[in-house]
This record gives C-alpha cells, structure tokens and sequence, in this order.
C-alpha cells in the first residue's frame, strides 16, 4: 500500500473534509505554476486547469467529470491564482466544462506541463513486466493494483483507469498462480500429494473427532512436557508426509505465506471445496511453511524445558549444600566438645578425632557447577532422557568437525541401539571438560546420563551461536545460507566499502577508532580535573545525578488550558477522526471499506486485538455487530505487513504537523520493552521478574517526537538488543533520500551488547546505553594507547587488534549482508550473544563494540547535554509506555497470542491504537495553537516543547462504543458508481 506521502494515488475522487494542510502539502500551486496558468488561461477557466493540475500531480490521474470538488480546495486555488469563484455554484468538473473538448485539452495541457505520458503500446509490455514483478510478493489483488499505481506514478505515466488496471492486475496474479501450482506439481510427487489431500480430511483417532487438518492448525499452548510431545508428534507427522523433502523455493515466500494464511484463516470445509488445483497450492504451502514453525516452536519449548530442568538440578544441589552445611556444624559441635574436654589427655583426643574425621578419600565436589552436574544425572536423568528422545526429530548440521555434532551422532546410535550403558571406549575428549569427570564413573548407566546432559546443554548453546544448525528452521538456520555468497561479495565488496565509507584494511580502521579514543580521554581527563566527575576507589567513575528541570507554573497551566479546550472523546470516534485523515483502513482492508458495516467490522477488530477485551467482548459493546465479523476482520488484520503499514500512515500524519517538529527532528529515537500480562499457558510466556507475573514484552522505539515507528513481541528476560538494532534498521531501510533517518538509540542495559553496538555503527547509527551496574561502565583500551595522568586509577580491560583483524572481512560481509536484506539484524544479532564466544565474527564484533562502548562512555560522563538527552529520549519512551497501559489495562486471554501471526497483531493493533490517540491528540493541540495565533494570542514554541501529546485522561476507553461515521463516509467508503443526471452549467 503507498505511504501517507502518497495516500491519493489512484483516487478517482477527492474527499470533501481536505484539510488545508493537506492542500499545503499536495495541491499547492508554486508561483511558477500561476505564472503559467495565467498566461496560457483566461476566466474561470484558470481554474478548471490549476484543479486538472493539482489532482494530477496528487493522483496520477485525471478525475472525473462528476465528481465533487471539496470546497476548501477551491476557495485555496481561486485565491492563489486570482480568480472569485463566489460567482459560480461550482459541483464538479462537469460544472466547469460546458464542452468536453475544452476539458480534454485542459487535461492535455495539464499533462504536458507536468511532465506525465500516456501509456504507449510499449510501455503497456513493460507494465505488464513489472505487474509480473510485483505480483511475486503481493499477497492480494487489491495490494497489487496499489503497488502498480504507485510505480506509474512514481515514473509519471498517466495511471489508466481503474478497471483497466484492475484487469491487467488480475491477469499477473493469476499467471503466478500458475507458477505456483506448477511447482506444486514439479516439486510434490503425485502418490505423495494424493496421500497429503486424503490425509488432511480425514478423522484423527481420539475423543475429540477432529480432521488431521484441524489437528495440525492449533497452535501450541504453554510449554510443559505435553505441548512439546504434540508439536513434536506433528514435526514427525509432518515428516512421514515427506514435507521436508519439498522443494517450494519458486514460490515468493510473500505467496506461500498468503497461501499458508488462507488455509488457517479458514474453516477446514471450505479448504475442502476449493478447486483441486487450488487446494493442492494451499495445502501444500500450509504444510511447507507449518514445518518451519513447529521446527523453531519445538527447539524454543526444548530449551526452555531444559531450563526448567536446570532449575530443578539447582534446586537440589541447593538443599545438598544446605544439607552439607547442617552436618558440617554438627561435626563441628562434637569437635569442639572433643578438644575442650577436660576429662580426656592428648592422646585421647588425638585419637577420637580420628574416630570423628576419617581418612578416606575426599571425592566429593564441592562446587555449585559440579552439583549441578551431580543432580542432572542422579535426580533429573528421566526428563533428560525425554528431551534426548525429543531431540531425535531435528535434523542437526554443522561441520563435520564439530565435537557436539560427534556427540550427537554418537548418542543418536546408542538411542537406536537401544544401548543402556555407554561403552567404556567412549572418547571422552570430544565432551566438554567439565563433564569428562562424570562419563568416567564407574556406573556406565550414569555415565551415560552425564552424556545425555552434556549433548543437550552444548547442542542448544551451540545452536544459540550458530556453530550448528537446524534444517528446516527459519529461526536456526544455517548461516551461510543467511549471508551474501562469496564469488558476490568478493564482486561487490569494494563498491559496498565506498558507498558505506569504509575500509577494507582493519589497521586503518583501528587507527582511526584510536584516534577517537584517545580524544574522548582527553575530554573525559578534563571533566574529572574539573570535578565534575569522580574516581572511587575500586577505580569506577561516579557523576552527580541529572536534576529534573522545573515545570513553570505557566506551561502546565498552558498544557491543562490546551486539553480542556480539547474536551472529552470517545476512544471509537477518536479512532474514525484519524482514519479519516490518514486512512489506515484502506491500508488494512487493502482497498477502502465497501461498508460502513464492514469499517465497523474493523475497528472492532483493532480493538479486540489491541486490547484487553476479545471478539465477543467487542460485539457486546458495539451496537449491530456479530462475533463472527469482528472475528473475521481478527483474521484478515494478520496479513503479513499490513498492520506496520497502517501504523506507517498515522505516523507520517502526525509528523505532518509543524507542532511535531517542536518535540523532535525525527533523527533521535529510544527502545524499550513493555509487560503485557498473559496467562501462563503461553508457551512464549515468561515471569515478569519485579511483579512475579506472567508475561510477554511488547518491544517498541518512541522518536522523539513520540511516535511509535516499530514494534516487536519478545521473549521476557532476553536481552533485547537484536530487536532494537532491528527497528531502526529496518526504519532507515524505508526511508527516502530526502528523507530523516534515525542517527541515535538510546536504550536501556538490556537493548545493548558490545556486538550491536559494532553492528549499528557499520549501520550508521549510534547505540547508546543507560547503564544500570557500575561495574559496566568499565573502559576498554588497546595496548597502544595510554592513559592520562588523571585517569590512571581507573580499571580498564583490554582490546585485541588481532581478533579484529582476523574476522573483518567476515564483519563487513555480515554487515553488508543485513544491509541487502539476505537476514535482518534481529537474526543477525540474536547468534552474537555469549554462547558466539570463540566464534571469529563475534570476536570482532565484539571488540570494536567495546572502543565504541569506551567513546560513548566517555561522552557520557563528560558532556551533561548530551547525558541529558539520552535520558529525555528515554523517559519519553516511558510517557509513551503509561499510554500503552492505558490502552491495554488487562491481560491476553488463555487461547490468544499462540499463533506467530496472531502475537504479531496483537503487538501490532496496540502500536496502532497508541499512535492513534498521540497523533489525535497532536492534531487537536495543532488546532488550538493554530486557533491562539490566529486570535493573536500566540504560545511560546518552548513552551509547546514541554508538553506532549501522550495524555489520556480525557479519553473515555470504556462502555459502549459509538462510531459516528456520517461525516466520514466521503473519505473512508469507495465511491459508488454515479448516475449522470442534468446539471445547470454555466456559460464557458
């Protein structure tokens, strides 16, 4: 769908409710433009051709003759080009234009002086080459006419008309329909998809009576030893079907998604009685991509399960030492009575502490580590052994080198083998050493069990690291296949170093980095000579705290004047204001709603998904709505990208207005992570740690003009730092030349590590962290460079040149590749954490993002502006996080948020109706403003920079929803088809 900048592309009308900023920015005549128009027209006729002007630079094509004219639009170009249209009852084009010829050759002209073409007989091939194009990720036919639209207007041909398009769109969509059932057929044997269109309908053995469809289409619940056993079930069913062994790549991934989507958005009877072809498409691509879920579904219940299975071993190894420590004060009492025992000689005592203390072999470990172990075998060996039997649906690759992938196919053997012992030839060396101890004990059967454990912990921290990995996983998938091949980044490399102002040589580099270095030192050297900051003994660096800044009582009282003019508003109309400016709707719907029934239908949805409340709880709020409608519209909001989109358009409309640009530039943004109560049968659900509930994190980043411009469901208690690169990349990746793009990130401890602080640089863009523990603020220095005098108590750790060295090539290949979009920066960074180590990539990353960490520390403790900044952004993020309460002040049901789609829109539709009530709000403090000025009463800009538009108390989020749509429906329903009739024209 086009963003806000392009919203009227492809109208065949314009709505009545313009506003005159929307005329400002896309119907303004420049003195140019009226220097034309009136040397070539005379009379009203100025007129016709500045409105044939402005609609076509607007919409690409000419509107038709009945439409309405919006009165605002032509009270502005009347008085821009000097003509009184107060004369005339102007209606439409057809009011202005006694004769068609007269129009047509306005059209002309106004074609001509635009710069615009008609399509010519071969432009009408290349069309149809890029609607080919284009359709391979087109998930609708509708989102294909709209892509169309905007590549011909983008390269100034005359968009046709509407059918004319919609046919030629119809015709690509169908022939990659085509493609698609073709490699269905080429990739899918046919005893095989013969066995797969059986299968799905038929009855599953069991109470419940379901179809092996509908057994396969839900979702997992929370992450117990059962969930893992049914997913796992549908992986090995999955596999008997030989969906692994199909190959699908031809297929858009765009497509098989929307493939897939259909065929859960269904009802199994009607998947039933699709066309044959058709319902093999489906199917098959439900089935490729179910795989690929269940694979990542399966390893992130499996590792969390071996979490819980560590925490029990630790549980135990807990009360062991408790225990341990109990008899060690007993022994100590009997001890201590034996030595001050005045009836007993030397010798005596001598000899019965010998009774007490013998002279075995002290065996027993005594670290915590080792009891852990010790327990893992002894008390946890049963949920081990169901792990490893789970573990043998996976298929693990790596290296052939690879010591845990040895171990792991040892252990598959002796599982097959049914083996109860391990064999006393085992080749220890190959396990961890901490383990060597225990797959030597005598017992082979707990010999065997340490092995179980040791496979389980290396193969899921080699996995997180990426030196293995799963086939058939999106999540966990090879790296290589991630990155840009060799032979193109060998082609490509000197031209991605130019574009990025890099340099392939690392000492370069360095030398550069060092430079910086050693001048941030040298300022931070300064500020610690001047006082302002302080040495501890333990060599950590102390400043004083920020002062907030105090409020004037004029600016709040300025504030509450503002939103008491604002007044009270119901969340629903709230909601119908800002479609009606920035036109989310057409965006979700992907064409404007037929209906103001089925607008309904939408923002009801928006609401269930966003919300504490449901689909049922919904309907019961908004008068004339079904469950099933609101349901359906659930469904359809989670087509792949939509909701970002739509979240796209309200945000460019918010910073349309001049009063967004006092609270930011739009170059500066924070990322955190907000709880959203959950049940805890969501097998993504993690506790909360501060109120001990169960959760799920809603990531997003705040500009600093409040908007909310990405958002991500996550995983509680994971470091956030993959996500928070992400979003900005992702951001700047969409961005125009002409265009802002984010330069700074402030986050918190938990969205930074050293590699995406290296990672976000080559992105071109600072990571910049509010560090919670002092002993994270150390500074790290290469041997080469020095400290001054008065920074020499400092602790300090050290960088290695050489592991930069000997991995940047690999480095800028990673970079370059997130660059390209072969991975995002989430997949990137989720493989660099802690269990990376040892890996070349991530000893590079990480020791460049230690020098940058080292300059970004010194900034901030040297330059209080620029701390203080940072920590504006962030508490800016925190306003916008109380909002996000507001709008969501409950929990997610049991049954939502399993599906990864449905976990998206959920995060999604909450983003979406923030950013609603903020750029509501900004656009009614735009009004008052506006309003004050007029009345020559202007507000103080720096007063406006102390408010914000995040207030919610007067938004009414309960009781029954009203949507009042009467005023809206011109610009929110397509327009109907009109019947000419008679109009009184006016003389020419």
């Amino acid at each position: 769908m086009p963003s806000y900048r392009l919203r009227f592309v492809g109208q065949t009308s314009l709505p009545k409710s313009i506003s005159q900023n929307e005329i400002d920015e896309d119907f303004s005549l420049s003195d140019a433009d009226v220097e034309e128009i009136r040397s070539n027209f005379r009379g009203i006729g100025r007129l016709g051709a500045a409105i044939l002007l402005v609609s076509l630079r607007a919409t690409g094509r000419s509107l038709d003759s009945f439409t309405g004219l919006p009165r605002l639009l032509l009270q502005s170009l009347s008085k821009r080009i000097g003509v009184n249209a107060a004369m005339i009852q102007i209606a439409s084009l057809k009011t202005l234009y006694s004769r068609p010829t007269t129009r047509f050759e306005h059209q002309r002209w106004a074609r001509n002086y635009a710069g615009y073409k008609a399509l010519g007989q071969e432009d009408q091939h290349k069309v149809t080459d890029v609607l080919a194009h284009l359709s391979k990720s087109a998930v609708s036919i509708h989102d294909l006419v709209k892509s169309a639209e905007v590549w011909l207007f983008e390269n100034q041909y005359v968009l046709p008309g509407d059918r004319t398009l919609r046919d030629q769109a119809r015709q690509a969509f169908a022939a990659q329909d085509d493609v698609a059932i073709a490699t269905v057929r080429q990739s899918v044997p046919r005893r095989n998809l013969d066995i797969v269109m059986s299968r799905m309908f038929s009855k599953r053995r069991g109470p419940t009576g379901a179809s092996v469809l509908e057994w396969l289409r839900t979702a997992p619940a929370k992450h117990g030893p059962r969930t893992l056993n049914e997913t796992i079930q549908k992986v090995a069913y999955l596999k008997t079907l030989q969906v692994h062994e199909w190959d699908l790549s031809a297929i858009p991934p765009a497509r098989r998604e929307a493939y897939s989507q259909a065929v859960v958005n269904r009802p199994p009877y009607d998947t039933e009685r699709l066309a044959p072809d058709r319902k093999a498409l489906e199917l098959c691509c439900f089935l490729h991509t179910l795989l690929y879920e269940l694979t990542d579904v399966s390893a992130d219940i499996t590792g969390r399960r071996l979490n819980d299975i560590y925490r029990f071993a630790s549980n135990h190894a807990e009360k062991l030492q408790v225990r341990r420590s109990t008899d060690l004060r007993a022994e100590r009492v009997k001890l201590k009575a034996v030595l001050y025992d005045g009836k007993l000689s030397d010798k005596q005592k001598v000899a019965a502490i010998k009774e007490l203390i013998t002279n075995e072999p002290h065996t027993v470990e005594d670290s915590r580590a080792s009891l852990v172990r010790q327990s893992l075998v002894e008390d946890e060996s049963h949920r081990i052994s169901a792990l490893v039997n789970a573990m043998g649906v996976f298929d693990v690759r790596g290296d052939d080198n690879n010591t845990v992938l040895k171990q792991v196919k040892i252990l598959r053997d002796l599982v097959e083998r049914r083996v109860g012992e391990l064999p006393g030839d085992f080749d220890i060396s190959l396990a961890a050493p901490n383990w060597r101890a225990m797959l030597q004990l005598p017992d082979r059967k707990k010999a065997l069990a340490a092995l179980k454990a040791c496979v389980m912990s290396s193969v899921r921290k080699e996995i997180k690291g990426g030196k293995l990995w799963l086939a058939h996983s999106r999540k966990h998938r090879d790296r290589e296949e991630q990155l840009i091949p060799i032979s193109d980044w060998q082609a490509m490399r000197g031209g991605f170093l130019s574009a990025m102002s890099l340099t392939a040589d690392p000492e370069k580099y360095l030398a550069r980095l060092c430079e910086k270095v050693q001048h941030s030192l040298s300022e931070l050297a300064t500020a610690v000579d001047e006082g302002r900051v302080t040495i501890d003994g333990q060599g950590h660096l102390h400043i004083p705290a920020i002062v907030a800044l105090d409020v004037e009582p004029e600016v709040a009282r300025t504030r509450d004047s503002i939103f008491e003019i604002i007044g009270p508003v119901q969340h629903g109309q709230l909601l119908v204001e800002i479609d009606a400016r920035s036109g989310f709707s057409e965006v979700l719907l992907g064409r404007k709603a037929k209906t103001a029934q089925e607008l309904t239908a939408l923002y009801g949805a928006l609401l269930a998904h966003g919300t504490d409340n449901d689909a049922r709880g919904v309907a019961q709020m908004i008068p004339g709505v079904q469950v099933s409608q609101i349901a359906s519209a659930m469904r359809a909001m989670e087509s792949q990208g939509r909701l970002a989109k739509a979240n796209e358009r309200i945000l460019d409309f918010q910073q349309s207005m001049d009063i967004s640009k006092l609270w930011g530039d739009g170059d500066k943004a924070s990322a955190d992570s907000m709880t959203m109560d959950t049940s805890r049968h969501l097998h993504v659900a993690r506790m909360e740690y501060r109120r001990k509930q169960p959760g799920i994190g809603i990531y997003t980043h705040v500009r600093d003009s409040y908007g909310l411009f990405y958002n991500q469901p996550i995983v509680l208690n994971d470091r956030q730092a993959a996500s928070a690169v992400h979003g900005v990349e992702s951001h700047n990746a969409t961005r125009r030349e002409d265009q802002i793009k984010l330069s700074l990130l402030a986050v918190d401890t938990h969205g930074y590590t050293n590699a995406a602080m290296s990672v976000a640089k080559f992105l071109q863009f600072d990571l910049c962290v509010r560090l919670r523990q002092i002993s994270e603020r150390m500074l790290y220095l290469p041997p080469s460079i020095k400290l001054p005098e008065s920074l020499e108590r400092l602790r300090t750790g050290k960088v290695s040149p050489k592991k930069v060295k000997v991995g940047w090539d690999t480095f800028l290949r990673f970079v370059a590749s997130i660059r390209e979009g072969r991975l995002t920066a989430r997949e990137g960074l989720q493989r660099l954490g802690s269990a990376a180590k040892g890996d070349k990539l991530h000893s590079t990353a990480d020791e460049i993002g230690k020098l940058l960490r080292t300059i970004f520390l010194c900034d901030y403790f040297s330059k209080p502006e620029f701390r203080r900044e940072m920590h504006a952004l962030l508490d800016r993020g925190e306003s916008v996080h109380q909002l996000q309460r507001a709008v969501h002040q409950g929990r997610i049901g049991t049954q939502r948020g399993r599906r990864r789609d449905e976990l998206w829109a959920i995060s999604g539709a909450h983003t979406l109706l923030t950013n609603a009530i903020i750029a509501w709000n900004t656009m009614k403090m735009q009004q008052v403003v506006d309003d004050w000025k007029a009345r020559r009463q202007p507000i103080d800009d720096n007063w406006v920079r102390r408010m914000g538009p995040v207030h919610f108390s007067h938004i009414n989020f309960r009781g029954t929803i009203a949507f009042e749509l009467e005023r809206f429906l011109d610009d929110l329903l397509q327009r109907m088809p009109t019947t000419k009739k008679k109009t009184q024209v006016a003389p020419f």
